[in-house]
């Protein structure tokens, strides 16, 4: 009660009994008293929130994590252009299995995401930075969180994970690199997150500006970060990470996650002006071509392989020392990298048999064979 928000009344953003004494056994009647009971405010943070905070609500109604612009542009790359949007059995799909990832203000500072069914986080009380583990991996958990937390450690498949991040392990947590202004916004709507102000996306190097040093006495970053062929700096600092694969919404979760390590050609090069690099690492993502035939039982993806199955990715896991970097014994790179290119190249023979040809066709920029 003695916070900044606390000195409002509950009904000025819960709307519902004014009279209702404040004691747990009236809480109900608070609640159900009136039909105006508004139980999460900020799903119209424009009326609850912008009044304090309008240099935030203002940009944050554009945002990727309030949109979900990202998941609308990408389908349409995949389905011929179609807006899922203008279909209302596609929407009601889409508002069933996966409206409820999107993030308003309140579940990030007050509540778990309603996604895993939400739950004060700490009392009643409004927090700056989110929780890492109860806001950020509550939504980001199974590929982010348990990489950047360590948690593959001693499971099968994953041999090579030895810590949890580097990052992690010093204390920091997601906004050291994902900080407020790229959360909320800038107040353009970006058609899906690796295009984005590049004003506030975190890169290595902002850290680590001796590889780019090109009086540098490290080889390695001489060559492979300055070089005629450069590498994304997570193929050498990057541990195994999770892939997926036939994620069929409203059927529940099908197909499978696997341990993964593929290195491919980076197809964003030409379109991103700071992920530049010739090669990249890349997961699978849990797409197939028959993903929505249960919303209304006619949809096609027409166009699936207009864009890779097997996508750039940034995994969480970091250290110095890696499988590939670690030369510490009697290994050196020739063995560990260059010499292991069955095992870490993406080529053809890895894709999914089950969707052979449109994996194929998609997968074609991404290739290294």
């Amino acid at each position: 009660m003695g916070s900044v928000h606390g000195q409002l009344a509950c009904t000025t953003c819960h709307g519902g009994n004014p009279n209702t004494p404040l004691t747990k056994e009236a809480k109900a009647d608070a609640h159900a008293a009136t039909a105006d009971f508004v139980a999460l405010p900020s799903e119209q943070f424009d009326v609850y929130c912008s009044a304090c905070h309008s240099d935030i609500t203002s940009k944050f109604e554009t945002s990727l994590h309030y949109t979900q612009n990202g998941f609308y542009e990408r389908f349409k790359i995949r389905a011929g252009g179609m807006d899922l949007r203008t279909d209302a059995n596609m929407k009601a799909g889409f508002d069933a299995d996966c409206a409820k990832c999107h993030a308003a203000c309140g579940q990030c500072h007050v509540i778990r995401p309603v996604s895993v069914n939400s739950g004060l986080e700490q009392a009643h009380q409004f927090y700056r930075t989110p929780s890492l583990v109860n806001n950020c991996t509550a939504c980001h958990g199974s590929r982010v969180g348990e990489e950047f937390r360590g948690l593959h450690r001693g499971e099968e498949g994953y041999e090579n994970v030895k810590e949890a991040d580097v990052h992690y392990n010093k204390g920091m947590n997601c906004m050291a690199c994902h900080p407020a202004d790229e959360m909320h916004g800038d107040g353009n709507l970006y058609p899906y997150r690796y295009v984005e102000n590049e004003s506030f996306v975190a890169q290595c190097t902002d850290c680590h500006p001796d590889a780019l040093d090109p009086n540098t006495e490290n080889e390695y970053h001489k060559n492979h970060v300055q070089g005629d062929l450069t590498l994304q700096c997570q193929i050498c600092h990057s541990q195994t990470y999770k892939s997926c694969n036939g994620c069929h919404v409203g059927e529940g979760i099908t197909g499978s996650s696997y341990p993964t390590f593929k290195i491919g050609k980076n197809y964003l090069k030409n379109t991103s002006s700071f992920r530049t690099t010739d090669f990249a690492l890349v997961r699978h993502i849990p797409i197939a071509p028959d993903t929505y035939h249960n919303w209304n039982g006619s949809i096609s993806l027409t166009t699936f392989d207009n864009a890779p199955t097997w996508k750039y990715t940034t995994p969480h896991n970091i250290q110095r020392w890696t499988f590939l970097t670690d030369t510490s014994g009697t290994a050196w790179c020739g063995q560990t990298c260059h010499d292991s290119h069955d095992q870490i190249l993406l080529k053809r023979s890895d894709v999914d048999s089950t969707y052979l040809d449109d994996e194929l066709r998609a997968n074609e920029p991404v290739f290294t064979d």
